[in-house]
Order: structure tokens, then sequence, then C-alpha cells
């Protein structure tokens, strides 16, 4: 039974398996272990096509503070960008979505706890980090110590990068600089006329 008495019926799926039905990610073996961790205690050995439910957190980049989160959002119902790792039938529920606090990213260090303590078992560190001109210079720094601190696994993304970014950041040093090719290659990998559905 779930949470108020609701039966909640999980696929028949490995933990890992969930993550990587769409598209495979560059965990490490740390992350890896994380995601055993957080997904292993699942059952699975309930039928097929029933839903399954995975709590995230959303951390969005301080300049960005006055966003409604609409592109985020939308690519979560549309399974697009980092989203695209969950299932279409799987339910995926927001339990935190906070700023960074701005640089140097104070909040980085509490409010992972707060959204661990609501259930989150994944932390996407949202695109906003890597689109602004430059990019965040601390999103590595920032993957690595929730991962370290709070024993979830990190994936840096939520939409798709839309494409005049793509275009505007071909032009600039800064991706190469933040090795954002080797952070967020699945947002880099995304098919060019969804970019473009986000502009």
């Amino acid at each position: 039974m779930g949470k108020r008495g609701l039966k909640v019926n999980r696929p028949q799926r490995g933990p890992l398996e969930v993550f990587e039905h769409r598209r495979t990610l560059s965990l490490t073996g740390r992350e890896q272990s994380q995601l055993h961790a957080c997904f292993g205690n699942r059952s699975y050995s309930q039928p097929m096509g029933c839903v399954s439910m995975t709590k995230i957190g959303i951390i969005i980049c301080g300049r960005y503070q006055g966003c409604g989160g609409g592109k985020c959002f939308r690519s979560l119902r549309e399974r697009h960008g980092a989203f695209a790792m969950y299932p279409p039938e799987e339910a995926v529920e927001i339990v935190g979505y906070s700023t960074c606090g701005g640089c140097p990213g104070g909040n980085v260090e509490y409010v992972p706890e707060e959204m661990k303590k609501n259930g989150a078992e994944v932390i996407h560190l949202a695109t906003c980090f890597l689109v602004g001109y430059p990019p965040c210079p601390s999103i590595a720094q920032f993957k690595a110590f929730v991962g370290s601190a709070y024993g979830l696994p990190v994936v840096i993304g939520t939409h798709p990068i839309p494409q005049k970014y793509m275009d505007r950041h071909e032009q600039l040093p800064f991706w190469q600089d933040y090795k954002v090719a080797e952070l967020a290659k699945p947002l880099m990998e995304e098919a060019r006329e969804i970019k473009v559905a986000y502009n």
C-alpha cells in the first residue's frame, strides 16, 4: 500500500532500467550505487502495465529566480530534455523547486536536504545553469556535493536547450571552457526540432 492507503503497483523493471529506458546517462559507479540505493528497495514483483512514481527536486540558477518554470514543467510532461530518462507511463512528482540562492550557490548546501525529507529520490540541476552567459562555473561541484552529502543521484538538466542558445554558444568559448558537452550530453544530443520548439 502506498501513502494514504492507495495501492501502488510497480512495473517489473530493474532499478536502473527506469533511468536507462530512454537514454544512457553518463553515471559514475557511485551514482549508479546511489540509484540502486534509492530504487533497490522498491518492489518490482507486481504485474506489468502498472504505474510507478519517482519523486524529484529541481534546483534552478539564481539569476533566473523569477522564472515560472514553464519549460521545465512542459518538458517533464512531454518527456523531453533530461526528463526523457523517465518512461512516459511513469508518474514523476516534483517535491521541491528552488533556486541555488545566487552565486556562489548557498542554497545548494541545504535545499537538497529539505527535498530529500519531502521524498526526493533524484535532484535535477536545471538547464538554466548551462545556457546563461557564462554558464554556471560551479555546476560540476554542485553535482558532486549533493551526491556526496545527501546520497542522491544528480542529473544535470531539465528542459531541452533552446536552439537559440545552441546557436549563440557555438560562437562563444564558454561551453568548451566548462566542458558542457560532457556534463550534459543528453541535452546536447536532443533533436534540433525539439530544441527549436523550446526557443
